[in-house]
């Protein structure tokens, strides 16, 4: 017995929800569109003029959040690269970056910003296989090194 009651009420209660619905749809009915105006738009009206108004911090904050990138060149395929280092302070970044240069002039190093952190990613891998042999050599120097996949340059052709 309770349960048919349970579904009557069920069934009546879907009822009345389904009768709420119409005030949802859109576009308006046609009783509430006979009071509405059309919309004159004015082409022969003289042209305005915008002045911005801008905070100059503006400008500084956003040379401080592109100061990390370094200029793009060519086209960007899939491939590995491998983070050596990261830390919220920038010049501690900048420090292992160099240590890794001095020790692997031939590999190019990244250093980029992911909030919180700045991070220092090397090398432009078309494998991971390759990203890992060098991943074996850093990790002496690197022990946090982590290989990533990543959008690299094209590799030089000799």
């Amino acid at each position: 017995m309770k349960r048919i009651l349970f579904i009557t009420a069920i069934l009546i209660g879907s009822h009345f929800a389904k009768a709420q619905d119409g005030w949802l749809k859109f576009p308006i009915s046609k009783k509430d569109s006979v009071n509405a105006q059309p919309v004159k738009l004015n082409y022969s009206a003289k042209k305005g003029k915008v002045t911005l108004h801008q905070d100059a911090r503006l400008e500084k904050l956003n040379d401080f959040v592109r100061s990390g990138e370094e200029s793009v060149e060519g086209v960007k395929i899939d491939g590995y690269r491998i983070v050596i280092f990261f830390d919220q302070d920038k010049s501690t970044v900048s420090q292992q970056k160099a240590n890794f240069l001095a020790r692997y002039n031939d590999h190019r190093a990244y250093v980029d910003y992911v909030a919180p952190n700045y991070r220092v990613r090397v090398g432009n891998f078309r494998t991971r296989l390759e990203a890992e042999r060098l991943k074996a050599d850093l990790i002496s120097f690197f022990p946090t090194a982590v290989v990533v996949k990543d959008k690299i340059q094209l590799p030089r052709l000799p």
